[in-house]
């Protein structure tokens, strides 16, 4: 297999991909012969994709490396995500716990009312949020599956709510939006999350 079929490869596996892929991913779906290679084909994908007039680019994360929609088409096309895989109640617990933390869980369920041990067992399960135990109670923090599934559009949403209400917080750096995968309702999540008080 040539160089050129091997970075068609990773094109077609990063444009398949929900998540980011790292290099030893793409590594062995390309069969290349060193990490060394494959990160050299990979910064030639995205200069390709820099240099034509694409709505998509390739770029490199600290989790690895995501085929994406750019951010000025964003708006035109996130109606063609799929649904969340979450009800409006779990996104709200989510948006609170990721505004607040790190967050006792003792203060969730408190805010959040007693659903939210559920809410929390389901976030648990599917690995959007770990805990570690505090006292009688735990910590909640977000995950690096929730940076990789709301990156972006948690950190968009967090400014803007502060903005409007005139707030300030920690700062909080987004490293990666998921294109094809949905985000609905974390913005609305966030706004609402921001209105409780600890």
């Amino acid at each position: 297999m040539d160089r050129l079929e091997k970075e068609k490869i990773m094109e077609a596996a990063l444009f398949m991909s929900p998540k980011p892929l790292t290099l030893d991913e793409l590594n062995n779906i390309a069969a290349t012969q060193s990490r060394l290679e494959t990160k050299a084909m990979m910064t030639e994908l995205m200069s390709f994709y820099n240099s034509r007039k694409s709505a998509l680019e390739i770029v490199e994360l600290p989790v690895g490396y995501q085929m994406r929609v750019k951010e000025d088409y964003e708006d035109h096309v996130q109606q063609f995500a799929q649904n969340s895989m979450f009800s409006r109640g779990v996104m709200k617990t989510l948006a609170f716990i990721a505004y607040k933390q790190p967050i006792s869980q003792s203060v969730v369920v408190k805010y959040r009312n007693n659903k939210a041990y559920d809410h929390l067992k389901l976030l648990l399960d599917e690995g959007f949020i770990k805990k570690d135990p505090k006292g009688r109670s735990f910590t909640l923090t977000t995950t690096t599956k929730f940076i990789e599934y709301f990156g972006k559009d948690f950190g968009k949403a967090k400014k803007k709510a502060e903005v409007h209400m005139g707030v300030s917080s920690e700062p909080y750096t987004p490293v990666v939006q998921t294109s094809k995968e949905a985000k609905p309702s974390l913005g609305e999540s966030v706004n609402e999350a921001m209105k409780e008080n600890e």
